[in-house]
């Protein structure tokens, strides 16, 4: 499933805002990413699965929970509005969105929460 959402972070609108790293990659990550990475850049991670659809005690679906973490030095707006663009076009439901600023990286940290019923085969 995680290299499925990342094939759908990968999108043009969303990998030609947050650039690419020193290995020519763009800079959408997997739980975290590398120390030396220059913002902007997204981390993603599957927080949640849970069975949503059963018939005669096999799983046939699963609601999976997406968190996305946007990080920049200034706005986040473009990256974040690419994001929910593409999600939804991929029947992703959002859950909540919301803003921070961490303190120890100086970085703003946007955290968008996002819901997806998976049938078997995604």
């Amino acid at each position: 499933m995680e290299s499925c959402i990342r094939q759908i972070l990968l999108d043009d609108r969303i990998a030609n805002l947050v650039g690419k790293d020193f290995d020519n990659n763009p800079k959408v990550y997997l739980l975290h990413a590398p120390d030396n990475t220059i913002a902007p850049y997204i981390e993603y991670e599957i927080l949640d699965e849970n069975g949503s659809l059963y018939a005669e005690n096999v799983e046939l679906a699963e609601i999976i929970t997406l968190q996305i973490d946007i990080f920049t030095k200034g706005s986040y707006t473009k990256i974040k509005n690419a994001i929910k663009a593409v999600l939804k076009e991929n029947g992703f439901n959002k859950e909540f969105g919301g803003s921070k600023y961490e303190d120890t990286t100086k970085l703003f940290h946007y955290v968008l929460r996002y819901n997806f019923e998976n049938e078997e085969g995604m």
